[in-house]
């Protein structure tokens, strides 16, 4: 990887390509290369609360074994529902691959509501995701783990004006008041580019994505992706959100299910 210089395109491994179902990208949309920019900045900590030996030690994809070449893989990490730990998989399973396979991984934050991978890895969340759909660079950051870089959210704050009477109704100010920020489908062409370049740079795309339910346009992003992995709260996740989920999402893009919060002796 190279600052400030666009990103030369490989071939997909084809051997992926028939794993998850997917055809040769050459066959599919024709894709604009933005390029990959390194901040000269780099994470100063890990939050140990969240990164931890015994999460990221439970991870053992054999398919991306240190011997496996010319890999390039997009996968997100998803759920039913917020707060069963989709973030928390998707930081250790993104340690597991940087450290235990030594492939080179960028972790990106789709979380435009609450975005957390910037505290994780103390990297600056700006500039990052929401900067790169509207210009031709994506700045990621090292983190202070070898193998691993971040893409933050970026500046996704957006503002509407607000038109209100003053006083006597006389005079009339209009103010900027905040809205909560939401993917929406004018995003995901630029998403798809966004995936697309930097597969070109990392073994691996892992994107920390929101939940897949009624309510989102979560899964037209998944589609951009080799596929995701579903974390399932033990004691949350319903059987019917899972129905609900698959009613959205192929059952071929899923890659593998993360079981959260299993409590092995209530399976005794």
């Amino acid at each position: 990887m190279q600052d400030e210089k666009t990103a030369s395109m490989n071939a997909s491994d084809s051997e992926l390509n028939e794993k998850f179902g997917h055809e040769p990208k050459e066959n599919k949309l024709v894709r604009l290369i933005k390029s990959v920019v390194i901040s000269a900045e780099q994470g100063t900590y890990v939050d140990e609360s969240i990164v931890k030996f015994k999460y990221y030690n439970a991870f053992n994809y054999s398919l991306l074994s240190r011997d496996r070449e010319n890999i390039h893989l997009s996968m997100g990490v998803t759920g039913t529902r917020r707060g069963i730990g989709k973030t928390l998989v998707a930081c250790n399973l993104a340690v597991s691959l940087a450290l235990g396979s030594q492939k080179k991984t960028v972790l990106v934050d789709l979380h435009v509501a609450n975005p957390r991978l910037h505290t994780i890895f103390g990297v600056s969340p700006t500039p990052g995701l929401a900067d790169a759909f509207l210009n031709g660079q994506i700045h990621v950051t090292r983190t202070a783990i070898d193998n691993l870089a971040i893409l933050p959210i970026g500046n996704f704050v957006p503002t509407l004006e607000e038109t209100r009477p003053l006083g006597d109704s006389s005079t009339v100010v209009v103010e900027p008041i905040t809205v909560r920020p939401e993917l929406g489908i004018h995003h995901l062409s630029a998403f798809r580019d966004v995936v697309y370049s930097l597969e070109q740079e990392f073994d691996v795309v892992i994107v920390d994505m929101p939940p897949i339910n009624n309510e989102s346009v979560s899964v037209l992003f998944a589609n951009q992706l080799n596929g995701v992995i579903v974390v399932i709260d033990s004691g949350r996740t319903k059987r019917e959100e899972l129905d609900s989920m698959f009613h959205q999402l192929n059952e071929r893009q899923v890659l593998g299910f993360v079981l959260n919060r299993f409590n092995e002796r209530l399976s005794v």
